[in-house]
């Protein structure tokens, strides 16, 4: 007797690509072009896009790309009201969230798999810069105490306890997948859907930076895990690109640490960690200005000391009056 045993089909998942756009131009054609050609073979996924009132070009881009849902915003709803509103949009029961600025290297079937153990709420992987080097993209709770610490310059000393660092930065660890992590970088985070939409998808207080620690955060005291792959590598081109954040981005960053505190750790130690985050800005300002006055540089190099200069030292004082007032920092 004869038997006709055929192995079983693993499931094909539809995977909603999310990405926000707000002036990335520069970088959109690639994104698209890798994640339609590179991202999935085992699965199948649809790309949803928002732009966020881009006045770069983006949007006429946008509007001719076939293959995508295309959704404009009127306002900038930044980077956690963009990704909130393409999810609403989402058809896939997972979501991969993904940077505007990122090309897709290879396959991301390797995050669906690691998805797909029972308890795994969210899955990060290899993050590069443009230039190849590796992009930090993990780390440890967000405290009062590893913020206050992590800008006294010394947050890439590997051999330095955790307890003074935000981010994983021993290279090693990103040699290594890692069944529990605190939190993996928004940049490229795949999560399920449903527990998207279970959690209420991330806080728009936020704007941006943090959002993805947070929301971490939020998965983990829901019971799931935080997991990150070696597997999978994609291109980050951080900050678009540019030579540094810039100054709304650095006070939406102090904003961010602020709010992040606050709700998970209580008004007085966000207080606290403004009033020494404050100070160590300013220490920094007094310092990029110094180095701006006094080293021979070219005229580009010193125009950015410069600006950091004036940046760090408005974000500390915003900082300082947080501390004193109780009151968030503005956004710019």
């Amino acid at each position: 007797m004869s038997s006709d045993v055929r192995p079983r089909q693993e499931r094909r998942h539809l995977i909603s690509v999310v990405i926000v756009n707000y002036n990335g131009l520069k970088f959109l054609h690639q994104c698209l072009d890798a994640v339609s050609k590179t991202a999935f073979s085992k699965h199948d996924f649809e790309i949803i896009v928002v732009d966020n009132a881009s006045s770069d070009g983006s949007q006429a881009l946008l509007r001719e790309w076939s293959g995508i849902t295309y959704i404009e915003s009127p306002i900038n709803t930044g980077f956690t009201g963009g990704n909130n509103l393409a999810a609403k949009a989402a058809k896939g029961d997972i979501l991969l969230l993904l940077n505007n600025d990122t090309r897709v290297e290879g396959s991301l079937d390797p995050m669906v798999d690691e998805l797909l153990r029972p308890g795994v709420g969210a899955v990060g992987c290899r993050l590069h810069y443009g230039d190849g080097r590796l992009q930090f993209s993990s780390g440890h709770e967000h405290t009062a105490l590893r913020i206050a610490c992590s800008w006294f310059g010394v947050e890439k000393w590997a051999w330095l306890p955790k307890i003074f660092r935000r981010l994983e930065t021993d290279p090693a660890f990103y040699d290594t997948d890692h069944r529990r992590v605190d939190w993996v970088s928004g940049a490229a985070l795949m999560t399920w859907t449903h527990l998207w939409r279970q959690i209420g998808g991330m806080d728009e207080s936020f704007f941006m930076y943090c959002e993805d620690v947070d929301y971490c955060r939020n998965l983990r005291l829901a019971g799931q895990s935080v997991c990150f792959t070696r597997a999978s590598s994609i291109t980050h081109y951080e900050g678009a690109g540019k030579v540094w954040i810039g100054p709304n981005a650095l006070q939406r960053t102090a904003r961010s640490y602020v709010i992040y505190v606050n709700k998970h750790f209580g008004a007085l130690r966000s207080r606290l960690m403004a009033g020494a985050l404050g100070c160590t800005f300013i220490l920094r300002a007094a310092v990029f200005s110094a180095m701006a006055i006094l080293r021979r540089l070219p005229a580009d190099r010193g125009a950015v000391l410069k600006e950091k200069g004036t940046a760090f030292l408005q974000s500390g004082k915003s900082l300082l009056r947080c501390a004193f007032s109780g009151q968030q920092p503005q956004l710019p």
